[in-house]
C-alpha cells in the first residue's frame, strides 16, 4: 500500500468527498463516506502539544472514533500512510508508533524462522 504522506494532505482528511463526487475507480478511500468524522473539523483530529488541552482533544477525537464503522479502515489507512500526526482509526502517534513497532518486530521473527528453516 502506497498513500501520500504530507502533513497538509493528512490535513485534509475531514473533507471528504461527497458520495457524487467519489470516482468510480477510486475505492481505496471510498469508505471515508461512511467515517463518523466525516463531517467533523479536521482540527479536532490533530492536537497541538502534549498538555490537558491536547489530551482532552485526543480523548474526544479517539471517542468519536470508538463509535466508527470504518475505523479498521481508517487505521490501516494511517499505518500504510506512515500518518505521523493525528487521531486516526482510535489511535495517537504514539500509539500508532507502537503498532508499527511491534508489526516490524513480528516480521524480524518470521524472517529469522524462515532463514533457519532454509
Amino acid at each position: 500500500m502506497s498513500y501520500v504522506t504530507s502533513r497538509a494532505q493528512l490535513q485534509v482528511w475531514g473533507a471528504a468527498p461527497s458520495r457524487d463526487e467519489t470516482p468510480v475507480d477510486d475505492g481505496r478511500l471510498a469508505w471515508r463516506l461512511e467515517a463518523a468524522c466525516q463531517h467533523l473539523p479536521t482540527e479536532l483530529f490533530f492536537p497541538i502539544g502534549h498538555g490537558p488541552r491536547a489530551e482532552a482533544q485526543t480523548k474526544l477525537a479517539k471517542s468519536i472514533c470508538n463509535t466508527c464503522s470504518v475505523r479498521a479502515q481508517c487505521l490501516e489507512y494511517a499505518l500504510g500512510a506512515n500518518a505521523q500526526y493525528g487521531v486516526f482509526g482510535g489511535l495517537a502517534e504514539e500509539e500508532r508508533r507502537e503498532v508499527r513497532r511491534h508489526i516490524a518486530r513480528r516480521f524480524e521473527l518470521v524472517e529469522r524462522s524462515l532463514e533457519e528453516s532454509a
